[in-house]
């Protein structure tokens, strides 16, 4: 057994923040809040810092196939990287973020002594709860009523619900999307009496080709957005016999609008999507579904085509640092954090960490190169308040003078960022964010409809170009 793990059987993250405590004070951390609606299957809290304000983190005891750790682990869902055992949510607290500092300040807190004593001074009780790692709600396929593929619409000629989206029949009607794009009625009481409504189902199947879980858009204009069964497991259109290229949306309908604005460029194209939310275990399920399937990396390329936001380059950072993973192992070491969204003293912030002095130099040089760009623009602006770069031991931070700020760049940087690291330059990750005709749009949907609102017009001007000639 580990030291971390002996550690977490005296002491564990959900002691710590479920008890008085002087290590929680020492942290920084002023609140903790049990959130007592409904959710997954974790124990979810409010916490307060100091300096990085309030977060949602969770907690659990089991790993998604149900076996149990022996203590609790946490996963933060505001901070990206912020995840683990007791150790690393105290390192990840410190300045130095060693985790070999974490165990000191525990030993200076005498906690082998004091950790019966703090258990007897609860701020708030937690009932017991299995954890299921899904955001997920159940899914009972038997309740849908009249579950059928949607060609049965498409080919009765009724209407669906995609056509509002843009989505044309010949491209649900393509084999690679035959099974994978369903349809089901849904009857709700409306103050006008019960309304039928015919609602999407993206289907997400297991590896005996069950169907265990499902992306749901609804007829309704409330709730629009289900994820129902397995949450790990992520939508994806049946693989092509040769793959040229793997790609990744934030739903399904942005993959398949992206399939509809060049069939023939995607021909080979296997396209998987996140349903809003690429954390670590549905990350974990993508490697391990592409591995198994027999796919080299050498032989594709993985295109990330993610909404063009800051959800989206933290997620594209998801893949970069996999990429990085492969490429610069621990080699025993502490675990390295690589590319994190932060938080310096109150400001955002993109972090960096590894032990790699070469991989921090060139992360160094391209913050740099960042840093003068966008200060550059915030000086023309008049603007008082600009980006500036920190470092400590093996770790670098990029601090923004807002979240807002982030967030701009967080649109911009990350096919910058592929091209500026030379270990992601030439892996097989690119970027391919929405657009039409050149002009940046954020989503693969809206790319869509967009093409869809001047496709008349471009008709209009043929005909008139055409009469013209006459």
């Amino acid at each position: 057994m580990s030291i971390y793990s002996r550690i977490s059987e005296i002491f564990d993250v959900k002691d710590l923040l479920q008890t008085k405590n002087p290590i929680k004070k020492e942290l920084g951390i002023t609140k903790v809040e049990l959130d007592k609606g409904k959710g997954s299957g974790s124990i979810q809290l409010h916490i307060t810092e100091e300096i990085r304000g309030k977060q949602r983190v969770l907690l659990f005891n089991q790993d998604k196939a149900g076996r149990d750790f022996g203590h609790f682990r946490y996963n933060n869902r505001t901070y990206q990287n912020d995840n683990g055992d007791i150790i690393q949510f105290i390192a990840n607290r410190l300045e130095s973020k060693r985790l070999n500092d974490a165990i000191k300040l525990l030993n200076k807190h005498n906690y082998r002594t004091n950790a019966s004593k703090w258990k007897e001074n609860k701020d708030f009780e937690i009932a017991s709860k299995k954890n299921k790692q899904s955001g997920s709600k159940p899914l009972d396929i038997e309740k849908f009523d009249n579950l059928r593929t949607i060609n049965e619409l498409i080919l009765n000629e009724e209407k669906h619900y995609l056509q509002k989206r843009n989505v044309s029949n010949d491209v649900l009607l393509d084999p690679k999307f035959i099974d994978r794009v369903m349809v089901y009625d849904n009857t709700v009481n409306t103050s006008n009496g019960p309304v039928t409504f015919t609602n999407t189902f993206f289907p997400k199947y297991d590896d005996n080709n069950a169907i265990v879980g499902a992306e749901i858009k609804t007829g309704a204009k409330t709730n629009n957005n289900l994820c129902l069964g397995i949450d790990c497991i992520l939508w994806n259109s049946n693989k092509p016999e040769q793959v040229d290229k793997i790609a990744l949306f934030e739903s399904a309908i942005d993959a398949v609008s992206h399939y509809q604005m060049d069939p023939s460029g995607n021909k080979n194209t296997w396209y998987f999507s996140t349903n809003g939310n690429f954390y670590e275990t549905r990350q974990n399920w993508l490697w391990e579904k592409i591995e198994s399937s027999g796919l080299n990396k050498n032989d594709y390329t993985l295109v990330l085509a993610m909404d063009r936001d800051l959800d989206g380059f933290i997620y594209d950072l998801a893949a970069y640092n996999k990429v990085l993973q492969d490429e610069y192992p621990n080699a025993g070491q502490e675990q390295q954090a690589f590319f994190s969204i932060g938080n310096d003293n109150g400001r955002p912030s993109i972090d960096f960490h590894t032990h790699h002095p070469k991989l921090s130099q060139e992360v160094n040089e391209w913050f740099f190169n960042l840093q003068d760009h966008f200060n550059a623009i915030y000086i023309n602006s008049n603007e008082n308040h600009h980006i500036n770069i920190k470092s400590s031991n093996d770790r670098i931070s990029l601090v923004f003078p807002s979240k807002s700020k982030l967030e701009d760049a967080g649109k911009r940087i990350s096919a910058s960022l592929a091209r500026n690291i030379p270990a992601l330059n030439k892996s097989n990750v690119r970027t391919h964010k929405a657009s039409y005709l050149g002009k940046p749009v954020k989503d693969w949907n809206a790319a869509l409809t967009i093409s869809a609102k001047q496709a008349p017009k471009n008709q209009t001007n043929s005909l008139k170009n055409k009469k013209s000639s006459i």
